[in-house]
């Protein structure tokens, strides 16, 4: 009992310490428990790994040919490390034949995989802007190389498709998630996934840019805006999502007015009208062989009336976005319009109610194509695709459905 009451008396004395010694014990426990788990985590992938590595494959195939193109410094020059910590050892314990490509700048990735030839599969691993360019660079080339399965290992600071396909977090929820992804690859399942084809519409007397292709969104206004500044509360830690809302919702530093036109075309499952331009071309050659069987197909192919007709309406918003995600039988894009006007805690409400992936007061239609024509602004105004910042101009969005083949879980592929 004298040493408990000495000991209280120590602690009553010396109580800053005390309560930073705890703190240090309690974070201390955290980390070593942290770490055997993941210790755990990927003693079982590596088993689980070595077993597809262990397979007998034919005498005359020679292992898979892997490509993967590494941003190494996504999320804060992370991405390496934690590939070749999490990662790495899998592929090669799967007996994959692994080329690792770094990228050296920005815009990188799209060349690489513009010009890469010699593999079976491309992994991208990086964040949303390493994909977007790896899918850019593989849907403009002309050999039929979007073909090649492609692999996502979610390494960035933003990974909005990653996530969809592999749910993920931190600390030993972020190591499921890179396991996940890698034995996704590993047993080759696969699934297609829509696209976006995006083409800046060139004035008069200008040059046609190259088009750009994303997977997941389009997006400009208030709420983007804010989102883009969340890194400047980093302080803020885990809580940085909603400071961003708190302190920026009163600012006339966002895009609070999204004003224009769109023309766009509705929503159709496949017709003779909306053929896409490469099977076009495709069965032009194909008819100077097989006549009567093309004749066949386009018999088949049914109208719709519909399907090139023309609407348009003029938007006023603080909220624009297209995204490739739709759940109906159609294939479709979602032209998303938010409210013209917030108040700063219907803001802030909003904001985060967003950050629970919860949309209110939105105004959805359905498209296949959609021409963007915003009004001019005084103010410079960016627009983000996949996270990637562009100026916001006049362009074309097409839909471009099942282009892309990826590999997914078992769970998602179903």
């Amino acid at each position: 009992m004298e040493r408990v009451a000495k000991f209280a008396k120590i602690i009553r004395n010396n109580w800053k310490k005390s309560v930073v010694g705890v703190i240090a014990l309690y974070y201390g426990g955290a980390t070593l428990k942290e770490k055997y788990e993941i210790n755990v985590l990927m003693r079982a992938a590596c088993k689980e790994a070595a077993q597809y590595g262990d397979a007998l494959i034919p005498m005359e195939r020679n292992p898979t040919m892997v490509t993967v193109i590494l941003n190494p410094v996504a999320n804060k020059r992370t991405a390496k490390r934690d590939f070749e910590k999490y990662c790495e050892p899998l592929l090669h314990l799967a007996g994959l034949q692994i080329n690792v490509i770094q990228t050296a700048s920005e815009g990188n990735a799209k060349d690489i995989a513009e010009t890469l030839h010699g593999t079976e599969a491309i992994i991208v691993a990086g964040g949303d802007g390493t994909l977007s360019e790896t899918v850019t660079g593989l849907l403009r080339r002309n050999d039929n190389a979007n073909q090649f399965p492609l692999g996502i290992i979610p390494l960035g600071a933003t990974n909005t498709f990653g996530n969809s396909l592999f749910p993920g977090g931190k600390g030993t929820d972020k190591v499921k998630q890179l396991i996940e992804a890698c034995m996704a690859i590993i047993k080759g399942n696969t699934d297609w996934k829509d696209a976006m084809k995006v083409e800046p519409i060139a004035l008069e007397g200008e040059t046609p840019s190259r088009p750009i292709y994303a997977v997941s969104s389009i997006e400009y206004g208030a709420f983007r805006d804010a989102q883009a500044k969340k890194d400047k509360y980093w302080f803020y830690g885990p809580l940085r999502d909603y400071a961003t809302y708190i302190f920026n919702g009163y600012k006339n530093s966002l895009t609070w007015e999204c004003n224009g036109t769109i023309k766009y075309t509705p929503p159709c499952a496949g017709c003779s009208n909306c053929i896409v331009q490469k099977k076009k071309e495709a069965r032009k050659v194909w008819s100077l062989f097989m006549p009567n069987t093309i004749a066949a197909v386009d018999k088949q192919l049914s109208e719709n009336p519909d399907c090139s007709a023309t609407q348009e309406l003029c938007y006023k918003t603080c909220d624009f976005r297209i995204e490739t995600e739709n759940k109906g039988e159609v294939p479709a894009l979602n032209v998303m319009l938010g409210k013209n006007g917030y108040t700063y805690t219907e803001f802030v409400a909003e904001g985060w109610s967003r950050i629970k992936k919860v949309r209110n007061n939105t105004f959805v239609i359905p498209v296949r194509t959609v021409e963007l024509l915003p009004l001019e602004n005084e103010n410079e105004v960016m627009i983000e695709i996949d996270r990637e910042e562009f100026e916001v101009k006049p362009v074309k969005v097409t839909l471009l459905p099942k282009i892309i083949k990826l590999f997914c879980s078992q769970q998602v592929n179903s």
